[in-house]
């Protein structure tokens, strides 16, 4: 088995050897792979047997994916605030480049609400519990209160809550005609001529 060390600009490939005289293992450096472009290269391969080689190309894959899948996290985390300064740069640009960037932001953002749908992250179920745990405290916020290395949660950081649309009231003939002959109506009252 294959160990594998990441230092700052290399991944050092370390096999371990039985020592006959120290009666253990001692570790024994193999190659070394650099991390700006992870390959294997001749020398290495010379150095190492298939199973070796196996272990290390497994290795440099889980490593490939991992990274990959902290910069998505990543991307995911900090969306919302490059989000909120892509709407102040259109609020203040109206160029070729503000259209060619806001064609790009359309399809891509077209393409996230998919995947968040897909992923049972819908519109409405989101909304609908970002409200729920604004209004209700977790029981967790007691605790968060008193320990004072926690960090503060911004006000911005919950997903805005779209107020319903009021519908227009629609006026009743019978109190129209109240309202031209001069009649003023109470609530649930009826109408009875102003007092002069």
């Amino acid at each position: 088995m294959m160990q594998f060390r990441e230092r700052r600009r290399v991944i050092q490939v370390i096999r371990t050897v039985y020592d006959p005289e120290l009666k253990r293992g001692r570790s024994e450096l193999v190659g070394k792979i650099d991390k700006a472009a992870p390959a294997v290269t001749d020398k290495l391969q010379k150095s190492c047997t298939p199973e070796e080689l196996s272990d290390i190309l497994t290795y440099l894959d889980e490593r490939h994916n991992r990274l990959r899948n902290e910069a998505v996290r990543a991307g995911a985390e900090t969306l919302p605030a490059q989000m909120r300064a892509a709407a102040e740069y259109f609020r203040t640009h109206r160029d070729g480049d503000a259209r060619a960037f806001a064609t790009d932001i359309r399809l891509a953002w077209e393409e996230l609400k998919t995947a968040l749908r897909e992923a049972g992250f819908s519109k409405g179920k989101v909304l609908k519990k970002a409200a729920e745990r604004a209004e209700t405290p977790a029981p967790s916020e007691s605790l968060a209160a008193e320990d004072t290395a926690a960090p503060a949660v911004s006000p911005s950081a919950a997903a805005p809550v779209r107020k319903p649309r009021a519908r227009k009231a629609r006026t009743a003939p019978a109190a129209m005609e109240g309202a031209v002959d001069g009649a003023v109506s109470a609530p649930g009252g009826t109408g009875t001529p102003p007092a002069t």
